[in-house]
């Protein structure tokens, strides 16, 4: 007869996991597991015994087992997960679910799913507020059992967090039924019907309207910058990673390694860049412009953006700027679309003018006359 923690006369260690805080006191070899297969993901509790195999057959069920080229988006700097499914956890949405992420895991994206991705130890509160952080977009799985049950916490736990402005929904209706109006501004995927009419939709907003990275490129962007401009960058840098633009930003505070030359940690951020972003103000063009830039300029992609009154360096008369100086103005999305414009040679390391980025985004030309004045600068 087996023993407690046996089954069959096979050992199997058995695991207590607990969302929900406090403590729990299971019988001698018995452990429980808060969420039943199916069960509800924000449901009261309710415990199943588990064992590590049954835990290691799950963890194995959620594996990507196709050969699909990957194409998820890189996840810029604080972001663990590309999205986080909110769903009812019984069929069959759970099954749904299931499905849907599997094939994205296929394709390379990280998706987190309750209760394989519960963090043990944290309240179930604790878990969706750390998970909204760390993902860049949400999947609310729309049906009549989630906006019963599951959709008031997500609500209240998103509403606590304070910060809806850099939270990217993605509603997907999989049944008929009433859409919260915390989301009825927000476009939703019709996934009523068969896979082959919404799959690409969805797909497409889960990519993002963000260039894919060449394997030798780890940064869309690179910032050349002096050290009294750095809070004017990280700014920049914020809103360019921020979940909508999902701008994966080489910033020099952040991400240079202590210890290495400068000369070093900058040939190699621009190695690994798609392009460089020349912040220009009078410091920046009286030392690291200087001493980094000057005599290679032409030697990677660019786009200049003037932050401060400065004469511009004769090699650079013939170079489409961004005027950042005037906060009214559009320039950040010039800037935005400057480095997304898709380049047919992105994994190219090959000499390439800015204004094939810019085009007709030109916001400032140089005068004619070398170190001419900025007061010369046209918007459109």
């Amino acid at each position: 007869m087996p023993t407690p923690g046996t089954a069959r006369g096979k050992s199997e260690r058995m695991s207590v996991v607990n969302i929900g805080g406090g403590s729990l006191a299971p019988p001698s070899g018995v452990g429980y597991l808060p969420l039943k297969h199916g069960s509800t993901c924000f449901h009261s509790p309710k415990y199943l015994t588990v064992t590590m195999e049954s835990l290691e057959r799950q963890r194995a069920m959620a594996m990507p087992r196709c050969d699909t080229p990957s194409d998820a988006p890189p996840l810029p700097v604080g972001k663990d997960y590309h999205a986080f499914f909110s769903f009812h956890g019984e069929n069959p949405d759970y099954n749904w679910v299931k499905a849907v992420t599997r094939e994205l895991e296929c394709r390379g994206f990280k998706c987190c799913v309750f209760p394989r991705d519960l963090d043990a130890g944290k309240s179930l509160s604790n878990n969706i507020k750390s998970v909204l952080t760390k993902c860049l977009r949400i999947v609310t799985v729309l049906s009549s059992a989630y906006i019963k049950n599951e959709w008031s916490q997500l609500e209240m736990e998103i509403i606590s967090l304070g910060k809806l402005e850099e939270l990217v929904f993605i509603p997907v209706l999989i049944e008929p039924c009433d859409i919260p109006p915390f989301l009825k501004y927000y476009r939703y995927i019709n996934a009523t019907t068969a896979k082959e009419t919404w799959w690409n939709a969805f797909h497409e907003q889960m990519l993002g309207n963000v260039p894919p990275l060449p394997p030798r490129k780890k940064h869309h962007v690179f910032f050349a910058h002096t050290s009294s401009d750095t809070k004017w960058v990280n700014d920049i840098v914020k809103r360019l990673e921020n979940p909508v633009n999902s701008i994966v930003c080489c910033f020099p505070a952040r991400d240079f390694k202590p210890g290495a030359s400068m000369q070093e940690s900058v040939d190699s951020a621009i190695k690994r860049s798609l392009r460089v972003v020349l912040v220009i103000s009078k410091n920046f063009l009286a030392n690291e412009w200087k001493k980094y830039f000057e005599k290679r300029f032409k030697q990677f992609k660019t786009i200049p953006i003037i932050i401060s009154d400065c004469n511009l360096p004769i090699v650079l008369d013939d170079i489409v700027c961004i005027d950042a100086r005037n906060s009214g103005t559009d320039w950040f999305k010039v800037l935005l679309r400057a480095i997304k414009e898709e380049d047919l040679n992105a994994d190219d390391d090959t000499v390439t003018s800015t204004s094939q980025f810019i085009r007709e985004e030109v916001i400032f030309t140089p005068a004619a006359e070398p170190m001419a004045s900025l007061s010369t600068t046209s918007f459109i």
